[in-house]
């Protein structure tokens, strides 16, 4: 599977990739522009409590949980610093691994790796990592990053299913625009249903809590006061 999916990525192959290299990114300067990244349930703690989470469809059209970066598609988000540094207390775990991504997670179906190769840090540098071993098995650092995402497809699946439990309950509706957000800004984003979840018959809580469901509701809904200093912080620039 060689096919460009998106600008510059594609997918992690010996055919392709055999005697290239891949330098570690230094700068978060890849999400300056990015309005959200999808986080997983392995993450919520520390997602939520570092921006406010909403929902949106995904990229295979499940709705997923996102970390808003910025509160207006298409600015500059706060989180990354002009010398590449990050400034939040948290980076969602879809950053980490730049300039590599996966394939959505889907039951029975195997994880495709992914490398932007418009990032400039896929190279023909010998000082720079291997992407396969003389053998033309991936190379230490590559089985790493492949660990790393097989890992996170995993808390991906049982998102999903969380998600899934969210819409089946009526308990997902559309984002009312959060502090500093205009009407448009908050087009195609989803939120928590507060009158809805709290008129829940009582019965139907434990099978939401086992899915991770009413977790995921009670993070975002806490999750959305980040909204307000983010507003501050943006107007003081």
């Amino acid at each position: 599977m060689n096919a460009v999916l998106k600008t510059g990525q594609v997918a992690v192959s010996k055919e392709r990739h055999g005697g290239r290299f891949w330098r570690r990114f230094a700068s978060y300067d890849f999400a300056r522009h990015l309005h959200s990244v999808p986080v997983v349930l392995a993450e919520l703690d520390p997602a939520a409590s570092a921006f406010p989470l909403v929902f949106r469809p995904g990229a295979t059209g499940p709705v997923e949980p996102h970390a808003l970066l910025h509160l207006t598609p298409g600015a500059a988000t706060p989180f990354a610093a002009p010398d590449g540094s990050w400034r939040g207390t948290y980076v969602p775990s879809a950053l980490r691994a730049h300039p590599f991504a996966a394939t959505p997670a889907q039951a029975g179906a195997e994880m495709a790796l992914l490398v932007d190769e418009s990032s400039g840090l896929v190279t023909d540098d010998p000082k720079d990592e291997p992407f396969f071993d003389d053998s033309g098995a991936p190379s230490g650092p590559l089985g790493q990053v492949i660990a790393f995402f097989r890992t996170r497809a995993q808390s991906e699946l049982a998102t999903q299913a969380a998600c899934a439990a969210l819409q089946e309950a009526g308990l997902l509706a559309p984002l009312a625009p959060l502090p500093g957000m205009s009407a448009q800004d908050a087009e195609g984003l989803l939120g928590i249903d507060t009158a809805a979840l709290d008129a829940l018959d009582p019965a139907a809580l434990p099978a939401l809590w086992q899915t991770g469901a009413l977790r995921l509701a009670l993070a975002h809904r806490l999750s959305l006061c980040h909204a307000g200093w983010m507003a501050r912080a943006l107007r003081a620039g």
